[in-house]
This record gives C-alpha cells, sequence and structure tokens, in this order.
C-alpha cells in the first residue's frame, strides 16, 4: 500500500509539471521579414513554472539557421492557470541560399525558490526537472508546400472504414508537416496530424474513417499543419 502511495505522488508531480508547447513546429519563411512565430506554453498545473531558453544548431539534414535567431524572453514565468508567451524571429542574410533550414528550441525548467512555512530556510518548488529540445524548421525562397496525392482507396476492413492514400512531395529543397482531414457525409470528419514529409519523400497511410461508411466520404483535404492552409483537395 506504502508503494502504491509514494507511485501515486510521482505520477501527479509529473502530471502538476506536465511540458506544453503550442505549435510545436516554426515552419516560416526566413528571408522576407515573416520569420516570426509565437509559442505558447500553457501551465495546467499547481505550481508556478519557470522556463529557461536556448537556441542550438538544427539536424545535419538541413541548413543551420540558430545564428540567425533572436527570442523573447530567456527566462520565462508561468503561474498556475495562465499561459506564458515566448516571441521568435529569424532572418536570414541575403547570400543565404534557397532550401530548408532548423535549429533546436532548448527549454527547461528551472527552479522558483520559496521561503518554507517555519522560516528556516528556502525550498525549490519544482521537484522534477523537464528538459525539451525540439527542432524548428524554417525556409528560404518561394517554396510553396507541395504534396501530391498518387492514388488513394476507401475500403471496408473488419467492420472499419479506411483510406488507403499514396503520397508524394515533388519539392527538392522543403518538407512540410502536414495532416489529412476528410468530410463525410451527415457533418462527420476525421482529422489526422501526421508528422513531416520530407522533400522528395513517398509516403504511404492507412487511416480510419471513425463514424463513416464506405459511401459517406466526398472530400480529402491535405493542409499544411504548422499554419492551417489547404495543400491539396480532393472531391470523392
Amino acid at each position: 500500500m506504502k508503494k502504491l502511495i509514494t507511485l501515486f505522488f510521482i505520477i501527479l508531480n509529473i502530471i502538476s509539471y506536465s511540458f506544453h508547447i503550442m505549435p510545436d513546429g516554426f515552419e516560416k519563411r526566413i528571408d522576407n521579414g515573416e520569420g516570426y512565430q509565437e509559442f505558447y506554453f500553457p501551465n495546467n498545473g499547481l505550481e508556478t513554472l519557470r522556463y529557461k531558453f536556448a537556441v542550438s544548431p538544427g539536424s545535419n539534414i538541413r541548413g543551420d539557421m540558430s545564428q540567425w535567431v533572436e527570442f523573447y524572453p530567456k527566462v520565462l514565468t508561468v503561474k498556475p492557470g495562465e499561459t506564458g508567451l515566448l516571441k521568435v524571429f529569424a532572418k536570414a542574410p541575403k547570400e543565404a541560399k534557397d532550401g530548408e533550414y532548423g535549429f533546436h528550441l532548448d527549454s527547461s525548467l528551472i527552479s522558483i525558490p520559496n521561503i518554507k512555512k517555519d522560516g528556516t530556510g528556502i525550498k525549490s518548488n519544482v521537484g522534477i526537472r523537464i528538459n525539451a529540445s525540439l527542432e524548428m524548421i524554417g525556409y528560404i525562397g518561394n517554396l510553396e508546400p507541395l504534396i501530391k496525392v498518387d492514388n488513394y482507396k476507401i475500403y471496408e476492413e473488419n467492420g472499419k472504414t479506411k483510406l488507403d492514400i499514396a503520397l508524394k512531395n515533388p519539392s527538392d529543397k522543403r518538407g512540410v508537416e502536414f495532416g489529412i482531414q476528410v468530410k463525410g457525409k451527415n457533418n462527420t470528419l476525421v482529422r489526422n496530424t501526421l508528422g513531416r514529409i520530407y522533400a522528395e519523400e513517398n509516403k504511404k497511410i492507412t487511416l480510419e474513417l471513425n463514424g463513416m461508411k464506405k459511401n459517406h466520404p466526398y472530400e480529402i483535404e491535405i493542409y499544411e499543419d504548422i499554419n492551417y492552409r489547404t495543400i491539396n483537395k480532393i472531391k470523392i
């Protein structure tokens, strides 16, 4: 019983200090003055949270834009029930070539000292330290997101309606965070965020169309996830 109680408090502590960021990507053009993104950090826990931010280089599969990134504030304090705001701006130099670039947004929870109730000293309100490093991706040039549909099939299997769809990103310079939305009869809607499709990548995806029958779907929309723009739309 004692072990169960201890486990309960550990889980409760993790939930209280869970990490949330919205959106979880950048996806901005950084050579025309539009490389600005706001990130929101909601605090759904019981204690005040304090984040410390830094920027580090992105992955080796694309160019590095970390030296071109500015952000404010460096330290962000968020009270329970409130949402903190981090502002990030990137501006590429004129000589930079067209293509995709990345950086890591590093964030860590830091301790907030509080005076103990008995007045004997101070204590920290962060029992579990959480560090996160998210790769953010931008691009240079007039590189519109491109996703083509090679083929698709809607069918029923084991009592479930499914969509098989084959996609291709024909761009040789830019990937895109994307999702698929399927509209059906009787106001049914299925929306799935599906991650990143890289430059020149092919993907085959199977989705369950919950609430739909085989003859219900009438539209497939492929959208850019971070910027909420339609990339491709198919009428069935």
